[in-house]
Formats: C-alpha cells, structure tokens, sequence
C-alpha cells in the first residue's frame, strides 16, 4: 500500500473545499493516496506548516488576510521548512502564474479548469521539481565545501606529496561537478518553468472551450508533455552522474526484489513507448543484491533501445541466470538498425550520442551512467548483435560472489 501524501489545503471557501477534496478522493485514475488537512486562515496554515508531516501545500491567493503574490511571499517568510507549494487562483494571468512560481511556488493552478487528472499530475510535477530543486542546493553547498576544503589545503605550508594529490584530486572533482550543476542551473530549471506554462496554457484551452478536442491542441498538449518527460530525464541523469562521481569505487548494494524493481523501470517509461517494452523474467532469483541506481540504467537502456528501433516495433528486457562466476544478466533486445562499428568503442562513454540523436538534444550521459553503474557491481557489459537486425546490450552482475 503506497503511503499516502499529505496535503494542506489553505482555502477560506467551503465549496472550493469540497471541491478540491472531491478531485483529491477521485484521484483522476492514478495510483496515488492523499491525506487531506484544511486551514481557513494563513496563521492557522502557518502554524499547520510548524507542526510538520506536510508534504504539498496548496495555497489560495485570495484569502481574507492577505492578497495575490503577497499571500506567497508572507508563507514562504514564516514556514520554518517549506514543503512543495501549488498555487490556486481565480486569475488565468501568465505574468501572475510566473511571478508566483519565482516567489518559491513549484506551479500554478486556475481554479475552475482544473480536473482530477490534473490537479494529481501537478501535485506529482510539483513535488519532483521540489526535490530537485533541494537536490541541486545540496549539490551547490557540497561544491562551495569542497573550494573552501581546497583554499585551506593551498595555502597550507610544507604540504606533503599526499596532500597535493588530494589537491588535485578534489580539482578534478570540482570541474566535474561544476560541468554538471552548470548544466542543471541552465538547461533543467528554465525549461521545466516552460514546459509548465505551455501545459497550463494548453489545459486552459480545452477546458475553456465548448468545441470538442481539436487535434492541433492535442498535439500541442503531448508536445509538452515530450518537453517535460525529456527534462527530467536529463535531471534524473545529471544527478545520477554526480553521485557516481562521489560513490569511490563501490556503492551499498541492498537486497532488492526484483518484479519491483523491473515494475519501476518500466513505469518510468514514458506512456506513450511503455506499451511497446515486453518483459522476459527468466531468473530463478527472486530478489538480488543491487545498488539502488541500477533501476536507472535499466530505464537507461531501454529508452535508448526505444529511440534507435523503429516506433512499431517491440523492445525486450529479459531476466535471466548465468555461471562462472554466478551472475544475473539483464538484457535489452531491439531491432534497430544497430550500433555503429566506429562508435562501439566509445558508445559507453560521458557525453557520446548516437548517430540517430537529434541536434541539440540530451547530453550524452544515458549509456554512461550504465557502464559506471555496472562497474559499481563488479560486473560486465556486452555488445552483442541481435541477427538479423537490432541490437542485444547484455549487463552481467555477480551475485554471492566478495569482490
């Protein structure tokens, strides 16, 4: 049973209420609990907000005590730790909806053209924005640490040779890290805001209208969606490669079950590819130990193999045992048109993209954080071709076996 989300509606209005309780209940057909908490008045939330457990705030411009952004600016002041914040309001004002969310609100929602689905989708949106968000001040303090760490070490006198590798050592690390958060700051945080107004102007226009669903909005509506599911897949990649970076040479592996695990990767394939992914759980093993990033690099791969095999046809996972030394192998079987020969030998590296990869898009880390994660466990990596057509990209991980 998912635990449930807790929610703290600060609404004066019963019937908007009501209404938000009766799209939280209904849940838009998505597996997601929601425990609901009221407050008529900005001090009451606020003091809802001290007393803790509150994962998503959704915050009313209008109440009686304060008005429009102020309202935004006065909670964020007094809230000790501020939880994920969704904003409701009776304005369909772009300039209203941006300003909020730079006042610290992770979206923006018009009462009245808002929907079960929706109002779940943007409290889900919301709150991976807001770990992200955290994840990236963590990162950033973690850097400013690690420069300070490596001015004390300068100017250090008589440091030994020990000490100047570490030097180096930790320059080395700060360069990486400063590649990857300068790519979080410009190419994560801006298009996610985007995305988030091209979803709510596309919303507003098929709930406003009388007509029925025009398939130009439509259109546009998944379009968005695409930009979405793409930045935060490089989000999701970005952090993963900075992690790798700190986790030495071999991570905590844990007891993990495998259908859940194979569950997950699937389920964080987009809705429009996951029909096409068809899973193959051949291991006698029911559980194995695993490092908790590997449900990233199987999505990894399988999202690779969706975007080089053609759009109809299927992509295979399959499961299975192997011995000498006992291993579980994973594998992603596609159809494609392969893996060039001239980039086989680098297709595992930071920052190679294929020959089908479009201009401009994604940072060339998928493929890389497979291979690091795959060395974390000890394990191997092949390439195997898939006759008479495709690819098989076969990981092998040792199982009760000290490295």
């Amino acid at each position: 049973m998912n635990t449930p989300i807790k929610v703290l509606l600060i609404e004066d209005n019963p019937g908007d209420v009501r209404l938000i309780a009766t799209l939280l209940a209904d849940k838009g057909g998505l597996v997601f609990d929601f425990e609901l908490q009221c407050a008529d008045t900005l001090a009451a939330g606020v003091e809802r907000l001290r007393a803790g457990g509150v994962d998503v705030v959704l915050l009313d411009l209008g109440l009686p005590e304060s008005r429009g952004l102020d309202t935004v600016q006065r909670l964020c002041a007094h809230a000790q730790r501020m939880p994920t914040l969704v904003v409701l309001s009776g304005l369909d004002d772009e300039d209203v909806a941006v300003q909020a969310l730079q006042s610290g609100a992770q979206d923006y929602l018009v009462k009245g053209r808002v929907d079960s689905t929706q109002l779940v989708r943007s409290i889900r949106y919301a709150m991976g924005r807001h770990l992200a968000e955290a994840a990236l001040t963590r990162e950033l303090e973690r850097t400013r640490e690690l420069a300070a760490e490596r001015a004390n070490l300068r100017q250090a006198e008589g440091e030994s040779e020990r000490l100047r590798r570490l030097v180096d050592e930790r320059e080395q690390i700060l360069r990486e890290r400063g590649e990857l958060l300068e790519l979080l700051a410009h190419e994560v945080r801006q298009p996610l805001n985007n995305a988030s107004a091209a979803l709510q102007n596309a919303s507003a226009a098929i709930l406003g209208s009388s007509e029925l669903m025009r398939p130009e909005i439509r259109t546009s509506l998944e379009r968005a969606q695409h930009v979405l599911d793409h930045v935060m897949g490089t989000l999701n990649n970005t952090l993963a490669a900075a992690t790798l970076l700190a986790v030495g040479e071999r991570g905590t592996l844990a007891e993990t079950d495998l259908d859940t695990l194979i569950g997950l990767v699937v389920r964080d394939i987009g809705v429009d590819e996951r029909t096409r992914v068809t899973v193959e759980l051949c291991s006698e093993l029911r559980t194995a130990q695993l490092q908790p990033m590997m449900s990233l690099a199987l999505c990894n791969l399988l999202v690779n193999a969706l975007a080089n095999s053609p759009s109809d046809s299927p992509v295979r996972l399959r499961v299975s045992d192997s011995e000498n030394p006992p291993s579980l192998c994973f594998e992603v079987i596609d159809v494609g048109s392969g893996i060039a020969p001239s980039l086989q030998p680098t297709v595992f590296n930071k920052g190679t993209r294929g020959q089908n990869a479009r201009a401009g898009t994604g940072a060339g880390l998928g493929l890389y954080i497979v291979r690091r994660v795959v060395e974390l466990h000890r394990g191997r990596i092949e390439l195997v071709p898939n006759a008479p057509r495709g690819t098989i990209v076969r990981i092998c991980i040792p199982q009760g076996v000290e490295a």
